[in-house]
């Protein structure tokens, strides 16, 4: 009786280890596709970060140029928003579907990379 004791006793702790070590392997696994995904993720938005402070003042720069061939201001301000508004028209309506599934394929393959 007091050896069956003792075998549930092992098989219980070794049951016990096998589960914590097997937590600790998950949440290993884890942080690690976590920090490919950042690691991945983060350069790339920088670069679109900085893509963007381009896009801003080179819009800028466009506006003002705009604005002296017409001879007021307000007026190149006004074109590059008429084409910014014109070109969300296009994504909205024709492009919707394509940019949320490029996006969506992007994160996919980022998150189950190497799996």
């Amino acid at each position: 009786m007091n050896e069956d004791a003792t075998l549930i006793d092992t098989l219980f702790k070794r049951v016990t280890d096998f589960s914590m070590t097997y937590i600790e392997l998950l949440k290993l696994k884890t942080v690690n596709r976590l920090t490919e995904v950042i690691s991945t993720v983060l350069p790339d938005f920088i670069i679109c970060l900085i893509l963007g402070a381009f896009l801003l003042f080179g819009n800028l720069g466009l506006a003002i140029w705009l604005g002296d061939l017409t001879g007021k201001v307000y007026l190149g301000f006004l074109l590059v928003a008429v084409f910014y508004l014109f070109l969300g028209f296009i994504l909205h309506f024709f492009m919707r579907g394509w940019l949320k599934k490029v996006t969506a394929n992007y994160f996919i393959k980022r998150i189950f990379k190497g799996v």
